[in-house]
C-alpha cells in the first residue's frame, strides 16, 4: 500500500505536466493565496483562465470580473492596472485611448491611480515626453498639458529648468502660447522674482519686451512706457529704459483739452475691461446691463452700479464700517450719456466757457467712465468729495481698494496718461486680479489696459 501512494502521486504529477490541472491545484492556488486572494476569488480567476497572468493582489481585477461593464477584450488591462476600487468603466475608456503597449509603458513610470485617471484628460501625444515630465515631478494632469501644448523647443527648455510650482508652470505655458521665446521665458524666470513671472503671464505679445527684460535698469513699473517709447521713437531697449527712468516722457505741464484730439468712438466688447477716456468715447446709446442700486446706507444718490461692482463696493464699505463709525458712501455711480452732457454744459456755463479748466476734472459725454456703471466717486458720509482726501477713510480706501477689485482711477503723477487731474475720490471697478496688479506696479488703467487687454 505504501508503494501505491507515491506511484499515484507520480502519475498525477505527470498528468499535470500535460494539462496543468494538478499544477494549478497544488502550486498556483497556493501562490494566489499568498498574494491575498480568497478561494472564491481564485475560482473566479480560474474561470477566466488567467491564474498564471496574475502576479499581484488586485481588487480592481475582481471587481472587473464581476462587473456588468466587463469587456473580455480588455482583460490584460484589468490585470495590469492595480486598483482598490471598481474602475472597470475607467479602464474600458483607457483601453479605447491607449494600446496595451502604451499602458505598459506608462505603468512603468506613473502611479496606478494616476494611470486610470488619465481617461479624464486629453490623450497624450508623446508617451516618452510625458514620462519625462512626470519623472521630473510634475503631476499627471500637468504632465499631460505640458506634453500636448508645448512644442519640442519649449519642452526642452522647461526640462532643463528647475521643477516649477503649478502657477509658475501655467505662466510658462501662457508665455509660450502668446509667442514669447523659450530664451525669454527662461531668462525671466531665472533672473526675476517668480511672483513677477506669474503676474505678467497673461500679458499680450510685445516683441519689445524680449529685449527689455534682459537690459540693465528694467523696471516692471515702467513697462508700458518703455514700449510706447520704443514704438514711437524707434529706440532700443537700453535707450528707452534710460529715458523713461529719467522721466523723459513726463511733460512739464498737461493740456487736458488736447487729449480729445484724434478721439474715436469705441465698441464695447467686454463691459468689465472697457477703457473710457478722452480718446475713447462710448456710444450715446451705450447702457451697461445689470445696473443695480447700492444699499441705502452706502450711497448718497440713487445712481446704480453694475451688479458685480455694486456688490464689491458694498463689501468694501462693510469692511471699513467694522472699525469706523462713519461709513464710506458712493457719491456718484452710473451717469447716462444725456445726463453727462447736461452736467458738462452746466459746469461749462458756470466757468464762463473755460473748457480748459473744466477738462481737468470732468469729461464730456461719452468720454466719462461713469457711463460704464463701473465708476464711483467715493467719500465719507457727510463729507463733500473734494474734501475726501482730508479724511482717514480716504487713506483706508486707497490702501485697501485693490482687495475688492477697485483702483484709484486718476492717481497722482499719471495725469499725462489719464487725461485728468489727479483726485482722491474717483474709483473704478476692474476686478480683483487686475486691481492687485495695478496697485502692485503703480500703473494707471491706461497702462494695464495696453499691456493686458488691447494695445490701442
Amino acid at each position: 500500500m505504501n508503494r501505491i501512494i507515491p506511484r499515484i502521486l507520480i502519475i498525477l504529477l505527470l498528468s499535470g505536466l500535460v494539462d496543468g490541472g494538478v499544477y494549478d491545484m497544488f502550486f498556483m492556488d497556493q501562490l494566489l493565496r499568498d498574494l491575498g486572494y480568497t478561494p472564491a476569488e481564485i475560482e473566479k480567476l480560474r474561470t477566466y483562465k488567467i491564474t498564471e497572468k496574475v502576479t499581484a493582489y488586485n481588487p480592481g481585477l475582481i471587481y472587473a470580473l464581476q462587473s456588468e461593464d466587463f469587456v473580455p477584450e480588455n482583460m490584460d488591462y484589468y490585470i495590469s492596472i492595480i486598483s482598490n476600487s471598481d474602475v472597470t468603466k475607467d479602464i474600458n475608456d483607457l483601453a479605447r485611448m491607449y494600446t496595451m503597449q502604451e499602458v505598459k509603458s506608462l505603468s512603468e513610470t506613473i502611479k496606478d491611480e494616476d494611470l486610470y485617471n488619465l481617461v479624464f484628460q486629453e490623450k497624450i501625444k508623446d508617451i516618452n515626453l510625458y514620462k519625462r515630465f512626470y519623472n521630473k515631478g510634475y503631476d499627471y494632469v500637468t504632465s499631460v498639458k505640458l506634453t500636448n501644448e508645448l512644442n519640442d523647443q519649449y519642452a526642452a527648455t522647461l526640462m532643463e529648468m528647475p521643477l516649477m510650482e503649478y502657477k509658475e508652470t501655467v505662466a510658462f505655458m501662457n508665455y509660450a502660447k502668446t509667442g514669447y521665446s523659450p530664451q525669454f521665458i527662461e531668462f525671466f524666470y531665472s533672473n526675476y522674482d517668480h511672483q513677477d513671472f506669474i503676474n505678467l503671464a497673461s500679458i499680450q505679445y510685445f516683441s519689445e519686451l524680449e529685449g527689455l527684460i534682459t537690459a540693465d535698469g528694467f523696471k516692471i513699473n515702467n513697462l508700458a512706457r518703455y514700449i510706447w517709447h520704443m514704438q514711437n521713437y524707434q529706440t532700443s531697449a537700453a535707450v528707452a529704459i534710460a529715458n523713461i527712468n529719467d522721466g523723459y516722457d513726463i511733460p512739464k505741464s498737461v493740456d487736458y483739452s488736447a487729449f480729445y484730439d484724434g478721439a474715436e468712438q469705441i465698441t464695447v466688447t467686454d463691459k468689465f475691461t472697457v477703457l473710457v477716456n478722452k480718446k475713447r468715447q462710448l456710444p450715446a446709446e451705450y447702457l451697461p446691463s445689470d445696473l443695480t442700486e447700492i444699499t441705502g446706507e452706502y450711497r448718497d444718490s440713487n445712481q446704480p452700479l453694475v451688479r458685480e461692482a455694486k456688490e464689491a463696493f458694498e463689501k468694501m464699505a462693510k469692511a471699513y464700517t467694522k472699525d469706523h463709525e462713519t461709513p464710506i458712501i458712493s457719491y456718484n455711480g452710473y451717469i447716462s450719456f444725456a445726463d453727462q452732457n447736461a452736467l458738462y454744459n452746466s459746469r461749462l456755463s458756470q466757468l464762463n466757457n473755460n473748457a480748459a479748466e473744466l477738462d481737468k476734472i470732468l469729461g464730456k459725454a461719452g468720454y466719462d467712465e461713469h457711463q460704464t456703471g463701473l465708476a464711483t466717486n467715493i467719500t465719507e458720509k457727510g463729507v463733500f468729495i473734494y474734501d475726501f482726501d482730508e479724511t482717514e477713510a480716504c487713506t483706508w480706501v486707497k490702501d485697501n481698494c485693490q482687495d475688492y477689485g477697485f483702483i484709484l482711477r486718476y492717481p497722482k503723477d499719471k495725469e499725462y496718461l489719464t487725461g485728468y487731474r489727479a483726485n482722491s475720490y474717483h474709483y473704478r471697478y476692474v476686478g480683483e486680479a487686475a486691481a492687485q496688479l495695478i496697485k502692485l506696479y503703480g500703473w494707471c488703467y491706461e497702462e494695464y489696459y495696453y499691456l493686458f487687454v488691447e494695445a490701442y
